[in-house]
């Protein structure tokens, strides 16, 4: 039991009889006294008028305590309020509502006693805040330095433990394996943690964290205006009070670091840190966690060197600390991990070779691995022919935007439950000669690799449940094969490659579930075919630089769920159609760059009640008005383009200056939260 009551010892003479007494003994305490009565409450206790209120009043020297805390005071003739201070080792003497009197309070569990000796005592078996550090630094849970520092979250979470808590729990008599040795643990690392990441300054939510309740209940409930509810603080097993199995702290404004001593909660199976602006490093010791199955983190500011040991813990199944800045390299002993399903390291600044960590010949373990993202960081160098070769449980391989050369591996292409298969933004110079058949894949990104010089192979038909590919910004040459054609694409960029001039292909016509197609720089000719507007699910059309010309057909009129409209730069000689004041969910039209296009903006679109939202619009100086246009946002004199794209970045659905997509889904079932787009 903690000291929560200031124990005196007054050495002037005793006058009368009576002593506090207990039931094991808590106190020891005399007291010199002409009357002394009993006070209610749950600490009881004990008054004594002095006449002149002179007294100096000495800690009594309990047992337990291994340098005992002495405070003195001394009276001279205090009244009422005056005698109002706080000590510095703990507690208050208050004689405000008598005069002349001093409050002498007495530990939990004593009594009056008027028939006891006054110069008996009770032997203490109170704990002293050095008692509890020192439990603490012999368990190896804190270092004795980390007390050191009064304002350190070992410190503040000993001042809790030790002295505020109303739960009031002992220094427990067994090791960290006992059931009291862990509860207290328990209570104590997550107190250390609640300051370590500055929950009283900073979080969105107290979550009833450091009450006087077991840490069970420390958590809370949160609900959306939708209705939704979600749990985030403490989460233990039904009915239990004191074994966590999950931390909830997601969105939480959590700062600062993570304490080493989460580590010592053994029975946690879930972390789940996710977007907050948690920085250092992740500690060594929580490698004791041989229980955890999901760590998340992402969308902090975690740093230092990649934890190898955490791919060997022999439960986990799902690490994300994407966006993070993690360096160093992935150890290879990272493809023998025999649980892991889901790994999430992408955006971070993590180098070397992964030719060897994930080669299925050597390696023994991911036989289990179903998410793979490492997107964005600095890896190098060549897959190899046996990269991920037969993982026959893998859905998500996400290599995009980093340094990696050398071959497109067809194997890739093999992988039986592969559903997105996203490389782009590497140094890759080789496509597949031939592309095995594969009809579970649906999303192909290749674009900004380095395939020069290459055609589309024809067998790119093989992947014939393609719903997203995109192969721009290559300079790839050739045709545009019909064999890409594949009817359930719904995304298909082929912007900025190499290919021979010819009109825009009439096999388009039959992708009847296209949304997004780019066939931007791309040398298209002819006329704008009027069967593009019957592809009624469009969102973006950019046919931008090519050398496009005639009318723009009145069938793009029917695209009501068009967003975006790119005819710049080609060599258009057309009035506006009427049908586009029907285009009621555009948010962007560019027709800037052409040689002539006519048309009342104000009428069409700037004044239309039908658009809620004002497009944006490039144009031409002669139909795109700065000084009455409320929607023109950039003219340009003639035939000449000028548009800089400063405006794009505003728009909404996200885009970047050239339309590339910045985000994309891999659908509900992705338990890694990757971005989505509305």
């Amino acid at each position: 039991m903690k000291l929560t009551a200031l124990l005196l010892l007054c050495l002037t003479p005793l006058v009368a009889g009576g002593a506090c007494t207990g039931d094991g003994g808590t106190c020891e305490t005399v007291f010199s006294s002409v009357t002394c009565t009993e006070v209610g409450g749950n600490e009881e206790s004990c008054l004594h008028a002095t006449g002149t209120c002179e007294n100096v009043c000495e800690r009594a020297n309990v047992a337990g305590y291994d340098s005992p805390c002495l405070c003195t005071k001394e009276f001279q003739g205090c009244t009422g309020a005056e005698c109002d201070y706080e000590v510095s080792c703990g507690g208050t003497i208050d004689c405000a509502d008598f005069d002349n009197a001093v409050h002498c309070s007495v530990s939990k569990g004593c009594k009056w006693d008027p028939s006891a000796d006054p110069t008996d005592t009770v032997e203490a078996s109170i704990f002293t805040v050095d008692d509890y550090m020192t439990y603490l630094v012999n368990q190896g849970v804190s270092n004795e330095e980390d007390f050191l520092v009064s304002s350190s979250p070992q410190s503040m979470a000993l001042q809790f433990i030790a002295v505020d808590d109303g739960l009031d729990l002992g220094v427990p008599n067994g090791d960290l394996d006992t059931t009291e040795g862990y509860e207290f643990i328990t209570r104590y690392a997550l107190a250390v943690l609640y300051y370590a990441t500055l929950g009283p300054r900073q979080w969105s939510f107290e979550l009833n964290f450091l009450q006087a309740t077991p840490v069970c209940s420390w958590y809370s409930v949160l609900q959306y205006a939708d209705s939704s509810t979600e749990v985030r603080g403490v989460v233990c097993s039904r009915n239990a009070t004191s074994n966590p199995t999950a931390l909830y702290l997601t969105n939480q404004n959590a700062r600062g670091s993570l304490p080493a001593e989460l580590g010592f909660i053994t029975s946690l199976v879930v972390i789940d840190l996710d977007n907050n602006r948690i920085a250092g490093p992740i500690p060594e010791s929580y490698q004791n966690l041989s229980n955890l199955t999901n760590f998340f983190a992402q969308g902090n500011r975690l740093n230092g060197t990649f934890p190898a040991w955490i791919l060997g813990l022999p439960n986990i199944k799902n690490i994300n600390f994407s966006t993070n800045y993690l360096t160093g390299t992935v150890p290879v002993t990272a493809g023998d991990s025999q649980s892991l399903v889901g790994l999430a390291i992408d955006n971070n600044l993590l180098t070397g070779s992964i030719q060897d960590t994930f080669d299925t010949s050597v390696r023994v373990g991911m036989t289990d691995l179903e998410q793979f993202y490492i997107e964005n960081n600095l890896f190098t160098g060549a897959l190899g022919p046996n990269f991920m070769k037969d993982l026959t449980t893998l859905q998500y391989l996400d290599i995009s935007d980093n340094d990696f050369t050398g071959s497109v591996e067809a194997h890739l292409f093999e992988l039986s439950q592969l559903l997105v298969l996203d490389m782009h933004d590497n140094g890759f110079d080789t496509l597949p000669t031939e592309f095995p058949e594969n009809n579970n894949l649906t999303l192909l990104a290749l674009q900004k690799c380095s395939f020069s010089s290459q055609p589309i192979p024809p067998s790119i038909s093989n992947l014939g449940g393609l719903k997203h590919l995109d192969l721009s910004q290559n300079a790839l040459t050739g045709e545009i094969p019909s064999s890409i054609g594949m009817t359930n694409l719904t995304y298909l960029f082929l912007a900025q490659n190499d290919f021979v001039a010819n009109p825009i292909p009439s096999w388009i016509d039959d992708l009847t579930s296209l949304q997004e197609l780019s066939l931007k720089s791309t040398q298209r000719t002819g006329t704008i075919p009027s069967f593009l507007g019957d592809l009624s699910d469009l969102v973006i059309l950019d046919l931008d630089d090519n050398d496009l010309v005639g009318t723009i057909p009145h069938s793009l009129g029917n695209l009501g769920e068009l967003h975006i409209l790119l005819l710049n730069r080609n060599n258009l000689v057309s009035v506006i159609p009427d049908t586009f004041t029907s285009l009621s969910s555009l948010r962007l039209l560019y027709l800037d760059a052409n040689e002539l296009i006519q048309g009342d903006l104000d009428v069409l679109f700037c004044s239309n009640p039908d658009f809620e939202d004002k497009p944006v619009i490039v144009a031409s100086c002669d139909v795109c008005d700065l000084a009455s246009s409320e929607c023109c946002a950039v003219c340009c004199q003639g035939t000449s383009e000028c548009n800089t794209g400063f405006h794009v970045p505003d728009l909404d659905p996200i885009w970047q200056l050239g339309y590339n997509r910045v985000h994309f889904t891999f659908g509900r079932e992705d338990f890694l939260d990757k971005d989505r787009v509305p």
